[in-house]
This record gives C-alpha cells, sequence and structure tokens, in this order.
C-alpha cells in the first residue's frame, strides 16, 4: 500500500489472472470495498481500492476467509498496517510542465568570442571530441522559439566547468564553464526564462568528478599526504592515470575518477553543491547522472537537503530500467523513462502489439507508488541514445504514433532538442548533432503536430494526473482511458496496416478533428474526450 498525497490509501492484492477483483473486498474498521479491477503483470492480477484518509489498519475479504498480516484465516486476525511517516509529495508543477532537454554545445552559438580552440563549423559532424560553440547567450536568444512550442521546462545536461564536450567530467562545480559563458550569462538565462514561465533543470554529476577537480588535482600532487586522499578509491600510491588507472573510475576511464560518497566531508560538499545553485539561483531542481552507483543514503540525505532549500525542487534520476528502490518517497520525484521508450519502439517497430505494449507499461508502473507515476520523464531519445526519427525511418506515421504515446502516458514529455523538427543522429556522438541556425528549418509540421500535443495536454486533466486504465488490445492495435473523477480520455492506437475497430471510439478525435464511428484506420491514433 501506499499513502496519496491527498492523505487517501491506495491498497492492491494480488491474484491469480483468472480470479475476478470483485471477489474480493478490503475491510478496515470504518468501510467495505469492492476492490476495482487493477493492472497485471502478466503472472499475476493486482485489484486494487482507495481508502479514505486516516486510515491505519485493513483486511482483504473473500467470502468466509480473511487475508491479514498473518495469513489466511477464517477469521480477521491481524491487520495489515498503513506505513507511517512523511507522505510522498512530488512537486507539483512537473506533471503540468513539458520538459525539452538541451545539450548545451549543440543547441546555438550566441557568443564566439567564448569558443574553445579548434572550434568546428556550425553543423559539421559531430565527434567525441569536438566543439562547435554552443553556449547560453545562443540558448536565451531562443527562449522564444520554445515558449511558443509550449515547452514549461528545460533540462540542461552539464553546464560546470570541465575539460569535454559533454562536461561530465567536472572540474569546477561551482563555475559556469567558460566556453557556456559566465555567471552572469547563467542568470540572465534564469531570468529570461521565468519571465516566459520556464523552469530549469541542472544535471547533477555526483558519483565521479573530473580529474582537474581540486580535490583530485591536489590527490595527484601530494599522494598520501593529501586531505583528499579519503575523497576517492586509491589502491596504492603515488597515484596513477596511465597506462591503467590505479583507483576506481567510472567504468574504468581514469579521466573519471569514482567520488567517495561515503565520505563525510565529500558528503557534505556535494550537498552544499546541490543547495547552493538552487537557493543562489532558483534552478527548479536536478536530473542526477548514473545514480544507481552511488549508495542509496547519499540521496536520502540529498533529498532532505534539497527538499529543504526548496520543496517544490524536482529530484529525477538516469535509472534505465526498475526505478522502484529510488521512488518510495525517499530518494527521487521520478526517473527517465527509458522503459517506455523501449516499449514505444518496439511497438512501432513491429518487434511486439499492443497487448505487449499495455502489459509493459503496466509492468513499469506497477512497483511504484502513484505519486511517482507523474514524475516520471516520458522520452523518446537523449543524448545517450539514437535519434527517434532515425530509429523509426523518418516514418511521419510511426512518429506521429511515438509522440501521442510519449503524450498520453502516465508521466510527464520530455523532448531532445531537435526532435519537434525530425533531427536525426545513430548513436553518441552522432545523436548530438547542432541544431539548426534557421528558426524555420526542420519538419515544420512535426512542430506543428508536437504543439497541438501540448495543447491537448493542458487542456485535457486526465492527461496530466489520471489514472491510467487499460481497455483494448488485438493485433497491433491498443486502446487505454486516462481518468479521474467525472473525467475521462480515451486514447487509441492502431500501429497495423488494417484498420480495427475499437468499441466506443466514437464522437470527434481531438487530434484530426474528425468524427469518428469505431473505425480506427491503419498507423493512426486517436484522442477522444468521454
Amino acid at each position: 500500500c501506499n499513502v496519496l498525497a491527498d492523505g487517501r490509501v491506495r491498497v492492491r492484492l494480488r491474484t491469480p489472472l483468472q480470479v475476478q477483483a470483485d471477489e474480493w473486498e478490503v475491510v478496515t474498521p470504518s468501510e467495505r470495498l469492492r476492490l476495482e479491477p487493477g493492472w497485471s503483470d502478466g503472472t499475476f492480477l493486482y485489484p486494487q481500492a482507495r481508502l479514505r484518509p486516516g486510515t491505519r489498519t485493513y483486511w482483504f475479504r473473500q467470502k468466509e476467509t480473511w487475508l491479514g498480516a498473518s495469513g489466511l484465516a477464517r477469521f480477521p486476525g491481524k491487520p495489515f498496517v498503513v506505513p507511517k511517516g512523511p507522505v510522498f509529495q512530488t512537486p507539483e508543477w512537473v506533471p503540468r510542465s513539458v520538459f525539452y532537454q538541451i545539450f548545451p554545445e549543440r543547441f546555438a552559438n550566441g557568443d564566439p568570442s567564448g569558443d574553445p580552440p579548434g572550434t568546428r563549423p556550425w553543423g559539421d559532424p559531430p565527434e567525441y571530441f569536438n566543439f562547435f560553440g554552443g553556449d547560453l547567450v545562443g540558448l536565451t536568444g531562443r527562449l522564444d522559439e520554445l515558449q511558443e512550442l509550449g515547452i514549461g521546462a528545460i533540462y540542461l545536461n552539464p553546464v560546470f566547468r570541465a575539460p569535454s564536450n559533454h562536461k561530465y567530467d567536472t572540474a569546477d562545480y561551482l563555475q559556469i564553464d567558460p566556453a557556456f559563458g559566465t555567471e552572469q550569462d547563467f542568470r540572465n538565462l534564469l531570468d529570461e526564462c521565468r519571465r516566459r514561465g520556464i523552469r530549469v533543470l541542472l544535471d547533477g554529476v555526483f558519483n565521479h568528478s573530473g580529474t582537474e577537480f581540486f580535490a583530485f588535482q591536489d590527490l595527484l600532487a601530494r599522494g598520501q599526504e593529501s586531505p583528499y586522499r579519503s575523497w576517492y578509491f586509491v589502491h596504492e600510491f603515488p597515484v596513477r592515470m596511465e597506462p591503467k588507472p590505479n583507483y576506481e573510475a567510472w567504468w574504468g576511464f581514469a579521466h573519471l575518477p569514482k567520488l567517495n560518497t561515503g565520505e563525510p566531508a565529500v558528503r557534505e560538499y556535494l550537498l552544499k553543491v546541490a543547495t547552493w545553485w538552487i537557493q543562489e539561483f532558483g534552478v527548479a531542481g536536478w536530473r542526477l547522472d548514473v545514480p544507481n552507483e552511488v549508495p542509496h543514503s547519499f540521496w536520502k540525505d540529498f533529498r532532505v537537503a534539497v527538499k529543504e532549500a526548496d520543496p517544490q525542487a524536482y529530484i529525477t534520476g538516469e535509472i534505465w530500467s526498475d526505478a522502484s528502490p529510488w521512488l518510495q518517497g525517499d530518494q527521487f520525484d521520478g526517473v527517465m523513462n527509458y522503459p517506455a521508450r523501449t516499449a514505444i519502439i518496439d511497438l512501432l517497430s513491429g518487434n511486439s502489439g499492443g497487448s505487449a505494449f499495455l502489459l509493459a507499461i503496466q509492468k513499469n508502473l506497477l512497483p511504484y507508488p502513484e505519486q511517482a507515476h507523474q514524475g516520471l520523464l516520458n522520452l523518446l531519445g537523449s543524448h545517450d541514445t539514437p535519434r527517434i526519427a532515425t530509429l523509426l525511418q523518418k516514418d511521419q506515421s510511426r512518429l506521429a504514433l511515438a509522440e501521442v504515446l510519449q503524450f498520453t502516458l502516465p508521466g510527464t514529455p520530455m523532448i531532445y532538442y531537435g526532435d519537434e523538427i525530425g533531427m536525426e543522429g545513430g548513436k553518441d556522438p552522432d545523436c548530438r548533432r547542432c541544431y539548426p541556425v534557421d528558426p524555420q528549418a526542420g519538419d515544420r509540421e512535426q512542430r506543428r503536430r508536437l504543439a497541438h500535443l501540448i495543447g491537448l495536454r493542458r487542456k485535457l486533466e486526465p492527461l496530466v494526473c489520471g489514472d491510467f486504465h487499460p481497455l483494448y488490445a488485438e493485433g497491433d492495435a491498443l486502446a487505454f482511458e486516462r481518468r479521474l473523477p467525472g473525467q475521462r480520455v480515451l486514447v487509441a492506437v492502431n500501429a497495423g496496416s488494417e484498420p480495427v475497430r475499437i468499441h466506443g471510439l466514437e464522437g470527434q478525435d481531438l487530434l484530426s478533428g474528425r468524427p469518428l464511428s469505431g473505425i480506427l484506420p491503419a498507423w493512426s491514433a486517436a484522442v477522444l474526450e468521454r
């Protein structure tokens, strides 16, 4: 069970697939409710109910059989107890925003005077180590385009001083990289974003530093005598980087030495970094790099510190699979929703069907408290993946269906820069190409589609915070509803080459504006208010 943000208690029962939900009821000292049909993971069903705020104990009952904390019995034995503790709260603004991820080095060059030596002409093919001169001044100059699209939050890849183009090898956690601009340039960006109602999320790299970070430099210079020797995991002295590092490093890369976040001084330093950017600049929170390689105890302290600095700060992490250990209310508000991305691509690439897709979505959501569902960042691509346009071979029908699913599934949509105009790219570094200088470049129809979806999400409250209810799956087609009390939105997708009939698909399609009478054409989607 978990306590919801409004104080109600959501309880679930795991049953065999053949059991009907209404065969069971949940009993408390003050109410008795029939269980409602819930989700499935393909092996079990999970019927559920929501109990009154303040509920402390409960049992499940099927006719004369009771289920409590002590097991099955013919009488109500020891009850299940609702855990005490703070209620998991996620920031209210997150699901009402659409995020836009920007790789700063490749978005816009507004001040060539700060370009690193050897900067390549804008638009040349990206390589692992080349620079193109993207900066904060350039980004600020293109905010009107993002506001027009309907963006409510920007996630920036790292902006702190570092020698690489990606900046995941931090040299100074408290300084904007000079190639990106000055501290004042960053303040100007934040001011202009606030004026447009756009929040800014920073990328935190706290598993490892770069070798130019002051603590590692001191360690190189002073060895065992360094006061920072416990900040890293050094196997022997003197410290050496070649031919192989004799210290722990991320994936063995010598230029990314692993920080000892169990060391109190390291922990104190990094937590000050996290809160300083929030308190001093007003950033909206953190996306955390490779957090699965950092102890949970650090992230628990991290949440306490960040939420004290700003209770509405958003904390999300780069977790590629089941993130339930981080989403119990004591660490993150959400994660990058890579499992949903995989399910979407599998469906649209012909590797799965409608039933497998809905099952994958349910299996992804089931382990998480409901509050975390809205904090999931629904993405189709990132700086670590091939571009969605490339994966789907620029097929506009498939791309349109991917976008519909991205914007209607539980979670918060996040657009990777350039996806809104059909930018292409393979694996890193090809997925980090330069954004076009011409504001009219790229696929304008695709941009209009996304702007329409953003508008629908603003208009239809169930798409923001409604419950997810699978309705139909056959072949390559599927349908589900997002529900709130008195409000329902039906979403139907046909990823097959033949039309399909879907019960209840009648009314005006909010995507095309056309009336529907139960038939969904091939390679199309529909969204209806019910």
